[in-house]
């Protein structure tokens, strides 16, 4: 399965809500709000944005794991869900919309 095949179902969700845009191409690729990337495709993994809390119990029952950017210092505010749990991609990525809409 390509990328873009694993992305297609996310993609799709939000392809009519026109609060967001889906951006591709060069680039970090995800969704995007007002230009603030709250969801990104990151090497056909998931990476969310959500509260610091939320995703501390999210890591503690294993549905995702803290994102590094390559810095050494994990994201507070950024979970990464693995291609393994894609069955939380879309109500995750719904909560992070609305977390980012409330922040």
């Amino acid at each position: 399965m390509d990328r873009e095949e694993i992305y297609a179902d996310i993609k799709e969700h939000f392809a009519n809500d026109s609060q967001v845009v889906v951006s591709s191409g060069k680039g970090a690729q995800g969704i995007k709000y007002k230009g603030k990337m709250f969801i990104m495709f990151y090497k056909g993994d998931l990476v969310i944005k959500l509260s610091p809390d939320w995703i501390k119990e999210l890591i503690e029952v294993g549905d995702g794991l803290q994102f590094d950017p390559g810095t050494g210092k994990p994201m507070k505010d950024r979970l990464l869900l693995p291609l393994n749990k894609k069955h939380l991609w879309i109500p995750l990525s719904d909560e992070s919309k609305e977390y980012i809409l409330g922040s």
